[in-house]
């Protein structure tokens, strides 16, 4: 890759983190934010895991960057479920589709992932497994061709309803969960720590506002960044936002679980259902799929 390309996507990966809106590794104990490691001279490689939390809840309603890695692993297989009906689609009428984006594993500003952050950085994401190759076309057989608009929309179509047999297991809960959300950032323990942070940064060399300018920032140094000196400006930046973003994060964190367990005491039927139904309705979709469920892991 060259160092323009890889500069538009390390400056897509920061936008996309900073902009969406994150996962616990399994196995975490979800009880506060990692300590991020030191700044090395380049990203560790990230993984996956596929292993689900004890709780479902705890994938549809994060309250950490943590957790959200479940959410954004639920986000994926979701897009996969699309993709793939879409494909079979076209298949069965012996055309093809458009190519798209490859997949990725968005976090979620609103839940900072400071454990992954400080070990990875802004502007390396974790790549999403792909699927199983579709079956190859019988000797002899026509060849698939280029499917026609009408084809297009058909079969995408599908794929959208596929997901959506999926989707709607969660997401109208999901989606109350965060709006919900919000509410920590106005506490006022976290409006303290906040405070505190264009201090902090600027002790480790980055003089900026906010939050927000430090986004900027970043942004600036990845797509300015030499290719033999971008993975240590990236460790860098994802190291000190990493640091000085736990306070705020401790501070935020607990409010989030008060926030959860008031939620899912006023929809405890829906919590209820959700729970009976969300790990049954996503081993069907793999199954039907040929796909695998997986989420980032640091």
């Amino acid at each position: 890759m060259n160092r323009t390309s890889l500069a538009r996507t390390a400056a897509a990966a920061a936008a996309a983190l900073l902009t969406a809106a994150c996962g616990t590794a399994a196995g975490s104990s979800g009880q506060g934010p990692s300590a991020p490691p030191a700044p090395t001279t380049a990203a560790a490689p990230a993984r996956v895991t596929h292993t689900l939390p004890a709780d479902p809840v705890r994938m549809v309603l994060p309250v950490t960057g943590a957790e959200s890695r479940w959410t954004q692993g639920l986000d994926v297989f979701g897009q996969q479920v699309a993709r793939t009906a879409a494909a079979d689609c076209a298949r069965e009428e012996r055309a093809t589709l458009p190519e798209e984006v490859p997949l990725a594993f968005i976090s979620y500003a609103e839940l900072p992932d400071l454990a992954f952050l400080g070990r990875h950085g802004f502007g390396h994401g974790t790549e999403v497994p792909p699927p199983a190759p579709a079956p190859t076309s019988a000797t002899g057989t026509t060849p698939p061709r280029p499917g026609s608009p009408a084809q297009i929309r058909r079969c995408r179509a599908q794929g959208e309803a596929a997901a959506k047999a999926v989707r709607e297991v969660y997401l109208p809960l999901q989606r109350a969960w965060f709006g919900e959300l919000s509410a920590a950032r106005r506490s006022p323990a976290a409006t303290r720590a906040l405070d505190g942070l264009p201090g902090c940064l600027a002790r480790r060399g980055y003089r900026v506002r906010d939050e927000n300018a430090f986004f900027a920032l970043v942004d600036s140094r990845l797509m300015d960044a030499p290719a033999a000196d971008f993975a240590r400006v990236d460790s860098e930046l994802g190291s000190a936002y990493a640091t000085c973003m736990r306070p705020v994060e401790a501070a935020r964190e607990p409010v989030r679980r008060d926030l959860r367990e008031r939620f899912l005491a006023d929809h405890a039927e829906e919590a209820g259902a959700l729970r009976a139904a969300l790990v049954p309705a996503l081993r069907r979709a793999e199954k039907t799929y040929d796909l695998r469920l997986a989420f980032p892991a640091p």
